[in-house]
């Protein structure tokens, strides 16, 4: 698999594509098991950004996930848990408050614990004043 499909693979998935398992905090995908998202729990540092503080609970975390193909990392994409650990919002580019499409994507498959039941990643992302942008 090349790494262009790879990445396409996931961001264009739904998060019901994607069986959770939160005593491990990972992350499968159902129709290709060989990929999957691991949560790196020993990696959760506050995280301190004037963003943050639009959130009722402004305290925050810095959160590390990798990407793997086989068990093997592929990429390792970092997102702010916030208000209380209620979402995780991916890293805005600070200079124009947006993220990626592929940042979103991933956004969503990761949320999946959060919103299963009233998905408010958007709500998050507007009250943050944090945008998509097309281009990576």
């Amino acid at each position: 698999m090349h790494y262009e499909d790879y990445i396409e693979t996931i961001t264009m998935s739904l998060k019901e594509d994607w069986m959770y398992d939160d005593e491990v905090g990972r992350y499968v995908l159902k129709t290709n098991v060989s990929i999957s998202i691991l949560a790196d729990r020993e990696y959760d540092e506050r995280f301190n950004e004037e963003w943050v503080e639009t959130f009722s609970d402004s305290t925050a975390y810095a959160n590390r996930y990798n990407l793997l193909y086989n068990g093997s990392v592929v990429e390792t994409f970092y997102a702010t848990a916030v208000d209380g650990y209620r979402m995780l919002i991916p890293y805005p580019r600070r200079q124009d408050m947006t993220i990626s499409r592929r940042q979103y994507g991933i956004g969503v498959i990761l949320n999946k614990p959060y919103t299963d039941v009233i998905d408010q990643y958007d709500d998050y992302l507007s009250m943050a004043q944090i945008s998509i942008r097309e281009e990576e």
